[in-house]
This record gives structure tokens, C-alpha cells and sequence, in this order.
């Protein structure tokens, strides 16, 4: 196992579709498989399926004795994204802190070099990977669970067995492809995974909780902390995201959108002075931070 004791990932979590139920049984299974690491997954829904679902297959295959799993009863048809990692982070006690989407997987050496960016003093907040073209592979496994029989038989599907068996993220190399974007092939800026100093990220006032459901949050922290000073660093290489249906809380017809959209181009022209100013006024961030 690889040391990274004093890192914890924190995962959001609502299983809103046999894809997103896939790629929660497998990232958790290769974070604790690979890593000597905490897990957090904070779910919030109407019935823990993790808990039914997800957590049987994972601790059939890997020790789960550093996973923490919390359920949030929450009959919402919106997913309050960013309030789940303000939750999570603040039950954090390592000194690095993972905010990690439920689909993403990196190379190996892309989780060890972020933590020694962070490590060394040189970074306070770590992408661990690159910027704009070929930064995202999307993969496309062939896959369903649409019932028991098919959730029993989930380690034998050909893909998910060859993953499984080393947990080497290079087997998704036979299944991904880049994603045409208006700006270039494979386009990455500020999403998936971001690796942050624990303490950096509270005193960065955390996410903004005004942003629910599929947003421009990762843009709008991007800036923030660009414009409180700090240190952003960046590792060379890509990130593989595991492909899944898209629901209102995924995509740009969320019933937010317009307001999220709104929130951010008033955001982006204030001063340093000013953000600093909303933020303190902010009813979570004084009831998290003090």
C-alpha cells in the first residue's frame, strides 16, 4: 500500500443511476486497495443504497476500516453538492484533504506527486491534472445493474474484472476517448478532484453553499483563490472520468443553473476586499468556521 496517511478524500454521494452506483464501488474499492488513506462519503437521499447497494461488493474485496460513511436522509430531487463537502471537510483531521467527484480515477504517481506538492510548502491547493487538452480521458465502460442478478455477477463483467484484479487505472486506457469541447480535445480546468491543504481550504472559506446541484462552483473557487493568494499547482498528466447518465444534478438543465450562472458573474468583478466581505457575512461559513 502506498503512505498517504495523512490524506483524506471526501465524496459527495447520491446514487442516482447504475452508473453512478458502478463508479462509487469502484473508486472507494481502488482508494482503500491502493492507498493507506481516509475515505469520507457523505450520501444524501431518500434510502442509503450505498449502504444496501455499494458496500457489501466493496468490503467483499478490500478492508474498509478507514472509510467513515454517513447518511443524510434528504427527499430533495436537488443534490446540495457543495454543503456535503463543507460537512465532510470539517470532520476532516489530516492535513491534506481530497474533494473528490464519485467518478474519477487517477494514475498512481498523480495521488503520490500531488501530496508532495502539498507536503513540501510550495502548494496549497493541488489539480492533478493538466490544463485544457487531453486533461480528461472519459471512459466509457459497458456496463448495467438493473437488478440483483446483475449486482451479484459485477466483478465477473469483463472490464470491471481486469480493473479489480491490480487495480492499475492504465486498463482504462483500452476503453476511454476525448470528448470534443469548444476549446480543444480532452478539455480540463477546474473540476473532478482537487487536492487542498485542510487547513488552507477552511481559512479559503470552503465551497460556496449559495452554489446547489450542477454549477460553476469549481470555476468560481478556481478564482477565489487565485485572488486570496494562493499557491495553485498543477500536475502534469490527465484524469480518467468514468462516464455515467446524466440527471438535472449533473448536467446544465438543472432547474439552478440560471441562478448558479448569476451568483458566479457577480462574484468574478469583485475586489479581494469585497469577496473576503461576502464570505464573512455568509451564514455557513459562520456557523462552520466561527
Amino acid at each position: 500500500m502506498i503512505n498517504l496517511s495523512n490524506v483524506t478524500f471526501i465524496i459527495p454521494l447520491r446514487i442516482d443511476s447504475d452508473d453512478r452506483l458502478r463508479n462509487i464501488i469502484l473508486i472507494t474499492s481502488f482508494l482503500l486497495s491502493k492507498f493507506n488513506c481516509k475515505v469520507i462519503i457523505k450520501e444524501s437521499d431518500e434510502i442509503s443504497k450505498f449502504n444496501e447497494w455499494a458496500l457489501p461488493k466493496i468490503s467483499s474485496i478490500c478492508d474498509t476500516k478507514n472509510l467513515t460513511y454517513i447518511f443524510e436522509e434528504n427527499t430533495d430531487d436537488h443534490f446540495h453538492r457543495t454543503r456535503l463537502l463543507n460537512e465532510m471537510v470539517m470532520m476532516t483531521t489530516t492535513d491534506i484533504v481530497v474533494n473528490y467527484d464519485t467518478d474519477i480515477i487517477l494514475p498512481i504517481s498523480s495521488y503520490v506527486k500531488s501530496k508532495e506538492m502539498l507536503d513540501s510548502g510550495d502548494c496549497d491547493v493541488v489539480y492533478p491534472y493538466k490544463f485544457g487538452e487531453y486533461g480528461e480521458r472519459k471512459v466509457f465502460l459497458e456496463t448495467k445493474i438493473e437488478d440483483e442478478n446483475q449486482l451479484n455477477n459485477f466483478f465477473k463483467v469483463p472490464c470491471i474484472e481486469k480493473f479489480i484484479s491490480k487495480f492499475e487505472p492504465e486498463v482504462f486506457d483500452e476503453y476511454y476517448g476525448y470528448a470534443q469541447n469548444v476549446n480543444g480535445i480532452g478539455w480540463a480546468e477546474y473540476g473532478m478532484v482537487q487536492f487542498f491543504k485542510t487547513d488552507v481550504y477552511k481559512k479559503g472559506y470552503l465551497e460556496n453553499e449559495n452554489f446547489i446541484a450542477y454549477a460553476p462552483e469549481d470555476v468560481e473557487r478556481h478564482h477565489r483563490w487565485k485572488l486570496l493568494g494562493y499557491n495553485i499547482g498543477r500536475v502534469d498528466s490527465h484524469a480518467y472520468h468514468l462516464e455515467h447518465k446524466r440527471t438535472e444534478n449533473s448536467w446544465f438543465n438543472n432547474p439552478f443553473m440560471q441562478k448558479n450562472n448569476e451568483l458566479w458573474e457577480y462574484l468574478k468583478d469583485l475586489s479581494k476586499e469585497e469577496v473576503i466581505e461576502y464570505y464573512e457575512n455568509q451564514e455557513y461559513v459562520k456557523e462552520k468556521l466561527g
